[in-house]
């Protein structure tokens, strides 16, 4: 049920917030302002918003709480009017929020991996963040485990043969878990011509904001001794 007495103050002044706010969820939008010039439109294009059409956004902007409208323009794109500032600041932290946190999550996640030789990829949802390192021999996770203090994960595995990504698989998922606090998951998919093999974690937000805790610990490449860092 939308609020009955809504902020009075107008939405306009929060334009850049809004875009802002689109921009760091990853959502492809426009904010202009309203005819009257005191209310702001948000026309969505991403299709990461729980809805599609405008009865769908009405009744989820109700079930929110928020004080807007939705219509559909001529490209049949989702335009929330939003007459109030918090209208405005209650759309961010209902729907863009939960986004802006998983990516900042996961950009920290990367960049971290990064600072330490380890490529990745990252798919991003509202609630989970999924980790795929890929390389011929799944190096990247064997030094992903050493940056967690368990070197030589590998000891004894050939990592070319699926039984030897299994092993791994299994060993990695349990350090992970023994990380992060909970059950953490882990998939491999062994690799063909035009693809390495790849190793995919998938954790909850918590998940991975408790494994960046961890890996902001780990001693730099240039203290650490192990092959990897190319010390002589």
């Amino acid at each position: 049920m939308s609020p009955s007495s809504p902020d009075a103050a107008p939405a306009a002044p929060l334009r850049q917030l809004l875009h802002d706010a689109l921009e760091d969820a990853h959502f492809v939008g426009h904010v202009e302002a309203a005819d009257d010039g005191s209310a702001l439109k948000a026309t969505l294009y991403s299709h990461r918003a729980p809805f599609t059409e405008s009865l769908e956004a009405n009744d989820w902007l109700s079930k929110a709480g928020i004080f807007a409208t939705a219509t559909l323009n001529e490209g049949r794109y989702v335009v929330i009017t939003l007459p109030t500032a918090a209208s405005v600041n209650q759309l961010i932290t209902s729907l863009l929020t939960p986004w802006i946190t998983a990516h900042t999550v996961a950009k920290q996640l990367v960049d971290l991996l990064e600072t330490h030789g380890v490529i990745s990829d990252v798919t991003v949802g509202t609630s989970s963040v999924e980790l795929c390192l890929s390389d011929h021999e799944l190096g990247s996770v064997v030094r992903l485990a050493g940056m967690l203090g368990a070197p030589g994960i590998d000891n004894g595995l050939d990592l070319l043969r699926k039984r030897g990504m299994r092993r791994l698989t299994e060993r990695i998922q349990w350090l992970i878990t023994g990380v992060v606090g909970s059950a953490a998951r882990a998939v491999t998919e062994p690799g063909c011509a035009h693809q390495q093999n790849s190793l995919t974690l998938h954790l909850t937000i918590d998940q991975a904001r408790r494994l960046v805790g961890r890996l902001e610990t780990s001693p730099l490449p240039s203290q650490d001794r192990s092959p990897a860092t190319g010390a002589a």
